[in-house]
């Protein structure tokens, strides 16, 4: 139930945020850690560890990022597959999403899909809302670093003569379409561990009133198919008010079942820490990755306690246990 969060720990980088960073542009296979020489700890680090290990031509992953694809398949990817992983890289795309971006039909993707599925370039990610049309998401970590970074600028990677320059450009992208959705399924996945969890997943709610739908990153669901939790995540920067005020709004187009509600990031604004809502649960990523009191490498976990048991005694507000942890 804790792959994730046991794959991560095992690169043996103490930050939180950085041994995200590593395990999601390399994961935790020991033959590719064998060459990242040796491994950021910081994630200033990270940065400079990225560029010299994956941007520079004399580095040991870049061909072997830009061949990710080719590799998996046995032969390069025609447009079409070029088309649907690139869309997938930036976000989970439903079927219908797919056909907006890419212009294929139906019966291409029908094809298509379960084929890189099988690959293991992608998976599908349940949507219970629409249980037919799920959201296709990255797999291949190498591969979605190709298509995030890469891809646009291969050749000019190539050649090496800009490096600083391109990573300079493209820095936001590794953030947002490699790091972030790493971070996002540690939550889900942390979220699971709620024994009344049956499911947890990623959800979009129409808004009847203003004719768009609502995302949000984190649902956790009972067999019952009942929300028992709704979370927004933060990657890398300070979580604000909008974004909780946000998450409210989306519990409400859900007809406001009772649930907790989770804000998973490294910071929060004041506004949110002094939230009185004992149903408010502020989730670090250093929590993310905590192992519980009795629980040992690749042991199932104990329920999530969103309130750390380090609380001082008799401090009962979820809140005031959670921040700063």
């Amino acid at each position: 139930m804790n792959e994730l969060r046991e794959s991560i720990l095992s690169v043996g980088v103490a930050d939180p945020e950085t041994a995200v960073s590593v395990h999601a542009t390399l994961g935790s296979d020991p033959a590719l850690l064998a060459q990242a020489g040796d491994l950021p700890q910081t994630r200033q680090d990270a940065d400079t560890w990225v560029k010299a290990k994956f941007l520079r031509p004399e580095g040991p992953f870049l061909e072997v990022a830009a061949n990710a694809v080719a590799d998996v398949l046995g032969e390069a990817p025609d447009k079409p597959t070029d088309d649907v992983l690139a869309a997938i890289t930036t976000r989970p795309r439903t079927p219908y999403d797919l056909r907006a971006v890419t212009g294929l039909s139906e019966a291409d993707l029908d094809v298509l899909l379960p084929h890189l599925e099988q690959a293991g370039l992608i998976r599908a990610e349940a949507n219970p809302l629409e249980p037919d049309a799920p959201f296709w998401t990255m797999e291949h970590r190498l591969a979605r670093f190709h298509y995030a970074v890469l891809a646009v600028h291969l050749a000019r990677w190539r050649r090496g003569y800009i490096t600083d320059k391109l990573w300079r450009m493209t820095h936001a992208r590794w953030d947002r379409y490699v790091c972030r959705p790493e971070f996002h399924r540690l939550a889900r996945e942390w979220a699971l561990n709620d024994p009344a969890a049956a499911q947890t997943t990623r959800l979009t709610v129409p808004d009847p009133r203003f004719r768009q739908l609502r995302t949000i990153e984190l649902a956790a669901w009972s067999e019952t198919g009942e929300p028992i939790a709704l979370g927004t995540i933060r990657w890398k920067f300070q979580m604000v008010e909008r974004q909780l005020k946000r998450l409210r709004y989306v519990r409400r187009l859900l007809g406001d079942p009772k649930t907790r509600l989770y804000c998973v990031a490294p910071r929060v604004e004041a506004a949110i820490a002094a939230d009185p809502d004992p149903d408010l649960f502020v989730i670090s990523p250093a929590q993310l990755l905590r192992r519980g009191a009795n629980e040992t490498p690749n042991e199932p976990a104990s329920a999530p306690d969103p309130a750390s048991d380090t609380a001082p005694k008799g401090d009962l507000h979820p809140i005031s246990r959670l921040v700063g942890v």
